[in-house]
């Protein structure tokens, strides 16, 4: 017989944790061969200092090339997203829903408390999550408040 633990959903442990990234100087091709040796759409681009200032999308990519420009003209630091939109590890699903509904993105990065990305999700994670909670009873625990409740 199974034991049943009731855990408190984390956005950090739905995210994929493997955030691949790459220097703000590196060409388009080398970043696009990250993408497709990694099977992933965005890769997090670094500064000389180690910290992210952006991202490079496969749409970027896609785009670059159906402007028939070269991409081997091009480092990531010239064509990233510059304003990564984030969402704390401890966030709920309703505050990431409500994201992904009102922007254009399709993933977001999940930043610790020293505001370092640990982890990337992206709206068909969440299409998929509101997909299969109509099929099963799942019941998300409300954001604990740190505040003490007057007694």
């Amino acid at each position: 017989m199974s034991t049943y633990s009731e855990e408190k959903f984390s956005i950090v442990r739905a995210a994929s944790r493997d955030v691949i990234t790459c220097h703000i100087n590196d060409t388009i091709p080398k970043v696009a061969k990250l993408m497709v040796d990694n099977w992933i759409s965005s890769v997090f681009v670094k500064d000389d200092n180690n910290k992210v200032v952006g991202i490079v999308t496969d749409g970027i990519v896609f785009r670059l090339v159906a402007k028939e420009k070269d991409p081997r003209l091009y480092k990531a630091g010239d064509v990233m997203v510059r304003d990564i939109i984030t969402v704390s590890e401890d966030a709920s699903i309703d505050e990431l829903r409500n994201l992904f509904e009102k922007s254009k993105v399709k993933r977001v990065g999940v930043v610790d408390k020293n505001g370092e990305i640990v982890g990337v999700i992206n709206k068909k994670w969440i299409n998929q999550f509101k997909k299969y909670t109509r099929y099963y009873d799942i019941q998300l625990q409300p954001k604990v408040s740190s505040e003490k409740s007057p007694e």
